[in-house]
């Protein structure tokens, strides 16, 4: 199969637009992260689940340092992204997070506040959190 070279050229803007993107927010957020201070020892786990285009729970309410894992039951790919849809900010060094059937990444709730991630292309599918000292 030939792709043409305006189609190739296209697909290289993109995908370096997707990157670059994703490259300069872990930097930002690494820097934010380091504002507060690590966690040591053993904490909480909470587990969501995205199935059937739902959040199961849709609130999770946690300690500092606990760990939040999302995996993606759904027969569908999701981006996973933290803060409000197009206006996305990085939690614990993440912003977005590409995730397959089965597919699963955890953070650790390291800023207190209330939180929300959701699917980047599915937006109705969403979620929020409450971090606590």
């Amino acid at each position: 199969m030939k792709i043409g070279l305006w189609t190739a050229v296209a697909l290289l803007v993109v995908l370096g637009t997707i990157f670059g993107a994703i490259w300069i927010s872990h930097i930002e957020s690494n820097k934010a992260a380091a504002v507060y201070p690590k966690c040591v020892g053993a904490h909480a786990g909470h587990k969501v689940l995205i199935e059937n285009d739902k959040v199961v729970p849709q609130h999770t309410n946690a300690k500092r340092c606990d760990t939040l894992t999302i995996t993606n039951l759904d027969n569908k790919d999701r981006i996973i992204a933290f803060g409000p849809h197009e206006h996305h900010v990085a939690y614990d060094g993440v912003t977005e997070r590409y995730l397959t059937k089965n597919g699963t990444f955890s953070v650790t709730l390291v800023q207190p506040g209330n939180f929300r991630f959701h699917d980047h292309v599915d937006d109705v599918v969403q979620g929020t959190f409450t971090v606590s000292q």
